[in-house]
């Protein structure tokens, strides 16, 4: 057990805890609308008036599927970069990396279940499996087996889009209001039993759900992460990369997502909606890209210093702060709390995740200053290689 040990601090790539700091936030954009209103009023941008219709679009066009494609594909580049450190050592990484996918998959159930229906630790337990088999491969073969997963992405949104009418049809027996007010009830009122089994059943419900689309799509990210990572694409020798991801990725990208949450807004049906559906899969990939590109950019620069270090804080206790966000959002928008579900617009949202952030940013540079890793990451480490790792700063 001497060879395993985790990679030290000065060995980090820079750039990819501050693209995993900027995931951080624009996940939480998108899943603070998930802790704090119900459903219905999530999905249906109809329950948007006046103003709160372009709160609705910007997250949506600037937010929605993309940060979380970020994410994974940090997540893949991760697989590699502890890989490649595993091999300088002559360790043998297969048993450590076994453990640590198995240790996330406790965590994550454990999330999903108790904080957060909308987990994503469990689904990255399960599909770092599947890219621990193919991690040895050249860069070009893991893009091609990761586009078979995107395509199956597309194809699922396509569906579910198309066939939304018909979806609808079948629950054309339910009371969407009564519903609503069911949700509103359990989070504003409790009791504690009924929000668990309530938040149990929408994850288990999100879990099928998902498996349609957004979990392929999650495994096509960790395979591209995992050929950026072997390609050296967050490296500062890639900086043309770097300027052709930001300038096509933040141009075309954001340009198609704002033409599919118009389309999305005027309840575009059918043949459309489903192809519509399906562009949007990709320009959240593209628009996903260009925000890598951008921070990459910054990093290597020394641009806005003052921002890419509070984000590189955050990024290197990602799983602190990610878990963090969802007990915020249990002690904002239940009963446990101030009950704020359903209570705040969307535009209150945006500044509250703005606020946090914010606040996890301080934090997150105070802790670092006097330990080596955050918390939760200390514990997932410590499970991960059978020993106490060492947490203070000497």
């Amino acid at each position: 057990m001497e060879h395993f040990a985790p990679t030290r601090a000065s060995a980090r790539l820079v750039s990819m805890d501050a693209m995993r700091g900027l995931a951080i936030f624009g996940i939480f954009m998108v899943n603070i609308q998930v802790m704090a209103m119900p459903f219905e009023w999530m999905m249906d941008p109809s329950y948007a008036q006046g103003t709160e219709v372009w709160a609705w679009g910007a997250t949506t066009a600037l937010f929605e599927s993309n940060f979380v494609a970020i994410f994974s594909m940090l997540f893949g580049a991760g697989l590699i970069l502890q890989m490649n450190s595993a091999e300088k050592r002559g360790a043998s990484f297969g048993p450590l990396y076994l453990r640590r996918l198995g240790v996330l998959f406790l965590m994550g159930l454990l999330h999903g279940t108790l904080l957060f229906l909308g987990d994503i630790l469990l689904l990255y337990s399960v599909v770092g499996l599947v890219l621990f088999f193919f991690r040895k491969l050249q860069p070009k073969t893991l893009m091609m087996i990761g586009a078979v997963p995107l395509v199956f992405a597309l194809v699922g949104a396509f569906c579910l889009e198309y066939f939304s009418e018909l979806l609808e049809g079948l629950d054309a027996g339910q009371d969407p209001e009564a519903e609503i007010q069911e949700q509103l009830t359990v989070r504003q009122e409790g009791p504690l039993i009924d929000l668990l089994v309530y938040r149990g059943i929408g994850f288990l419900f999100w879990m099928i759900l998902s498996s349609f689309w957004f979990n392929w799509r999650v495994m096509s990210m960790l395979f591209l992460g995992a050929a950026l990572m072997k390609l050296g694409f967050f490296e500062e020798r890639r900086a043309v990369w770097h300027k052709r991801a930001a300038l096509i990725g933040l141009s075309l990208g954001l340009g198609l997502e704002v033409l599919t949450t118009w389309s999305s807004w005027h309840g575009e049906l059918g043949l459309m909606g489903g192809l519509l559906a399906a562009v949007h899969q990709l320009s959240s990939l593209g628009l996903a890209l260009g925000y890598m590109g951008a921070v990459a950019l910054l990093v290597h620069s020394n641009s806005l210093a003052w921002l890419t270090g509070g984000l590189t804080a955050v990024g290197r206790l990602s799983l602190t702060n990610y878990i963090m966000q969802s007990v915020v959002g249990n002690i904002l928008f239940t009963f446990i709390g101030l009950a704020w579900f359903g209570e705040r617009t969307r535009w209150e949202l945006m500044g509250i995740v703005c606020v946090t952030f914010s606040v996890q940013i301080v934090l997150s540079l105070i802790w670092l200053r006097f330990f080596r890793i955050g918390p939760l990451e200390w514990f997932w480490r410590s499970l991960t290689y059978l020993k106490m790792q060492p947490l203070r700063r000497k």
